[in-house]
């Protein structure tokens, strides 16, 4: 089972869409220069799709989409038709050089949008979710108690499992199968990985008390990095080149107790570096990061079939924890299965899995938000529009198409 559900849609795509949706997308397009350390963006391309009055696009709002600009939202001050040119309110843009920018204009603030889809999200969960596969509970001897993954909410765990945890070197597939990525190469020290800004020394075992930094067999890399410095811990592959054209998937082990400190990433020859999966601070977790690249091989699927999975029936919720009465046997996992909210506050170009039905239902929701807010800040003669607005979008909402199936629950009802 994957870690989380598996993506295919992104906010790229879906805010366009949501703003056709609504009335409230003009297109997207191409600049003709490129943009420089001023507040003006130039496209020819706008007079030629009927944008070709002066003043015609004031107060509507560029959200540019690549370049050194990349997400930038400005409000339009002023368009001048007969050039195209576009003058922005606030501080200047960053210079582009001589590369053309991509960007996309709206009649709403894309940053409003997106927050009324973040409270859509909210406001039809559960009839919407994100199934949640979270396997970085590792269970001590003895341990009865473990942490709900934060992103199921109380109530919304399904079924837990338990099942054989991944050890290191186990992939055939695996193109670093000749270095040290399970530690226990050397008693005295680190071998094969490259560090930079980082010291790494050896964790040992020990059981009195019992050591939960050391992931399996007796030892693992302890890694220390000052607060003010970002410092990296790699492997290095010298031209796999009988993969060209590969997915290229690496996956580590992680033992941190502070969030957002520690992320797996790739890269390949010279490209822009690739960041994966960011550590939740759970204590044990597997993290992962994915790309595919023109010239490099693949190292191992992101994730792995698994085999023995048992189903944990006597658990229970406890506020932030999960009290099973059974113990997990010694080198396994506990799998907790639940439904997540689609979560657009911390959202880029990262991608949800919600399909058409799903998203028209999101869409109306969020629409319904966006002119609900409207009816009590615009003036008399705009008034009866917004409650017009308000009504369809809401109207379209309680016909409930779109909702999804809650996700099974696995569980003896006496626990």
């Amino acid at each position: 089972m994957p870690t989380t559900i598996s993506t295919t849609t992104s906010l790229a795509t879906m805010l366009p869409e949501y703003a056709r949706r609504i009335g409230a997308y003009v297109g997207s397009f191409t600049t003709t220069t490129a943009i420089a350390a001023n507040t003006s963006v130039v496209c020819t391309t706008l007079g030629d799709r009927g944008w070709d009055v002066d003043d015609i696009l004031n107060d509507f709002y560029i959200k540019i989409t690549s370049q050194n600009n990349d997400g930038a939202i400005r409000r339009i001050s002023d368009y001048t038709g007969s050039s195209g040119t576009i003058t922005v309110s606030g501080s200047s843009l960053s210079s582009d050089s001589s590369t053309q920018a991509t960007f996309e204009l709206y009649r709403y603030d894309p940053q409003r949008l997106t927050d009324t889809l973040q409270d859509a999200a909210q406001e039809i969960f559960p009839r919407v979710f994100v199934p949640v596969y979270n396997n970085t509970n590792t269970a001590k001897e003895f341990q009865y108690n473990f942490t709900r993954p934060t992103s199921i909410p109380r109530g919304y765990v399904r079924q837990v499992w338990i099942e054989k945890r991944i050890d290191a070197k186990t992939s055939t597939d695996d193109i670093l199968s000749d270095k040290n990525c399970d530690m226990e190469e050397s008693s005295s020290s680190i071998t094969d990985w490259t560090v930079c800004n980082i010291t790494a020394a050896v964790e040992g075992d020990s059981t009195d008390p019992d050591n939960a930094m050391v992931w399996a067999e007796s030892q693992s890399a302890k890694l220390t990095v000052t607060a003010s410095s970002v410092g990296q811990f790699y492997l290095s592959v010298t031209s796999p080149t009988n993969y060209e054209g590969e997915e290229i998937n690496f996956a580590i082990w992680v033992y941190s107790k502070t969030a957002s400190r520690v992320s797996a990433f790739l890269q390949t020859d010279s490209d822009t570096v690739v960041t994966g999966d960011s550590h939740t601070g759970n204590g044990w977790e597997r993290i992962i990061v994915t790309t595919t690249a023109d010239n490099v091989a693949t190292s191992g699927r992101e994730e792995m079939p698994r085999a023995g999975r048992i189903a944990v029936r006597n658990w229970r919720e406890e506020d932030t924890k999960i009290r099973i009465t059974e113990a997990v046997p010694e080198d396994h996992n506990l799998m907790i299965v639940g439904m997540g909210m689609l979560d657009f506050a911390n959202l880029s170009s990262s991608a949800q899995e919600i399909n058409q039905n799903t998203r028209r239902l999101l869409y109306n929701v969020a629409a319904s938000i966006l002119y609900q807010g409207e009816i009590d800040t615009v003036d008399a003669t705009e008034q009866q529009q917004a409650l017009n607005r308000f009504n369809h979008f809401r109207n379209r909402t309680n016909e409930m198409m779109g909702g999804m199936t809650p996700m099974a629950m696995i569980r003896n009802t006496a626990s």
